[in-house]
């Protein structure tokens, strides 16, 4: 591919400020599995988590062993992403910038950005797929805060254990609470400090940041009701009947008619009834009557009565009707901005340290202080076309951790 640098004319030594997105997202992850991925032998691609054991409790003093069943979840290292760029000697000599240090800037520096905003991009759609707790309505903006309260009630009611949290919303979401802003996110300090940093305030528990990296989500399409194909089906699969062409997209957040949600701990619920909402894990395009294709696979796992990991406080009955997008009305095919409500129990993101070459030019490897992902940056000339190459790379991955209970995603115009 032919270069093409700015050099005809004298251009400034000046170049204008690297458009940056501040980056929140990652910062909500959880890091702590990433040294499994730096063992002295080779872990593979994937990392088992273990969850803890949960028990019942039996009345009585009669003694009532029960047996050990452990769950688990997968975290794996399986995101490559790369910059690479080179120029030949001629280019070099008459159409380069001189210094190392306009290098840097001009071309070293952005090439570091842009992967950074990419490690921030993921982190955030992979937690608008998985994430299957719901606030707001899809394709409007919330008015007041309301929804980030909800959001709030949902972490507390489903046990999420305290700590750092943040709440990422778009532009649109900020503006649409217009001159409420002043009055919402106190003291004074913190207004002052919004705009210094792009940091708006904290609310309900949650740091508020504006996010770029956030996705719009567009929902699948139903011609007609969808309903449970068999009765007490548990798990992460379930069978559907629905009609030809119905599709179902990943992200997509949906519930089963008197299934609801209970407290983990509990396994009841404090408070007024309500549905337990599921996030869609895997594409679908139904092949209608009942077809044994037709299986939906979903996440959380549904955990009935009886079971220590009980997280409903029934399983589907047959025929039970299901809703796309609890709360939010004529919902196919309808778009929006996800916002995300994160701790850092619901999400791992893991990065491993690749292999920094001696024979090179230049070789060497850096941590981003935005996102903690590792990056390689090598430099090499190539005798054979006479040609300098560059390359930058990073290499991490993602794991559903407290998914149900550590994440919300908050919705949007």
């Amino acid at each position: 591919m032919a270069n093409n640098f700015l050099n005809t004319n004298w251009v400034s030594m000046d170049i204008l400020r690297l458009l940056l997105n501040k980056l929140e997202v990652a910062e909500y992850f959880n890091r702590s599995w990433e040294r499994d991925f730096e063992k002295e032998f080779a872990p593979g691609a994937a990392i088992t988590v273990k969850f803890p054991q949960r028990f019942l409790v039996s009345d009585g003093m009669g003694y009532a062993p029960q047996g050990i069943n452990r769950v688990s979840t997968t975290v794996n290292l399986d995101q490559w992403i790369q910059i690479a760029f080179e120029w030949d000697d001629y280019e070099r000599a008459v159409k380069l910038e001189r210094s190392e240090e306009e290098l840097r800037e001009n071309y070293m520096d952005p090439a570091a950005a842009a992967m950074a905003q990419e490690w921030d991009n993921r982190c955030a759609n992979f937690a608008r797929q998985n994430a299957s707790q719901i606030a707001g309505v899809l394709g409007t903006d919330p008015t007041s805060v309301a929804a980030y309260y909800a959001a709030r009630r949902l972490l507390k009611e489903l046990a999420c254990p305290p700590g750092k949290r943040g709440m990422m919303i778009s532009s649109s979401m900020m503006a649409t609470l217009g001159n409420n802003i002043t009055s919402i996110f106190n003291p004074k300090d913190e207004i002052s400090k919004m705009w210094k940093e792009g940091y708006i305030g904290d609310l309900a528990g949650f740091e508020f940041f504006e996010s770029n990296s956030l996705y719009s989500h567009t929902a699948g399409t139903w011609a007609s009701s969808v309903t449970v194909n068999g009765a007490n089906q548990s798990g992460t699969q379930i069978a559907i009947t629905c009609t030809a062409g119905d599709t179902f997209n990943v992200g997509d957040k949906i519930s089963f008619a008197s299934v609801n949600r209970v407290n983990p701990m509990t396994r009841r619920y404090p408070g007024p009834v309500a549905v337990k909402t599921f996030t869609v894990t895997q594409a679908l395009t139904g092949v209608g009557g009942g077809s044994a294709s037709d299986v939906l696979n979903i996440l959380p796992a549904i955990y009935g009565p009886g079971s220590q990991y009980q997280n409903v406080d029934a399983l589907p009955a047959n025929g039970a009707a299901l809703t796309l997008f609890p709360g939010t009305s004529t919902p196919n095919g309808k778009a929006g901005t996800v916002g995300l409500a994160l701790s850092r129990y619901a999400f791992a993101l893991v990065g491993a340290k690749l292999y920094v070459p001696k024979a090179v030019e230049s070789a060497g490897q850096a941590t981003d202080p935005d996102t903690g992902m590792s990056v390689r940056k090598v430099k090499a000339w190539d005798p054979v076309r006479s040609m300098e190459i560059n390359r930058m790379d990073s290499l991490g991955g993602f794991g559903n951790l407290y998914q149900d209970n550590g994440a919300v995603a908050v919705l949007g115009a």
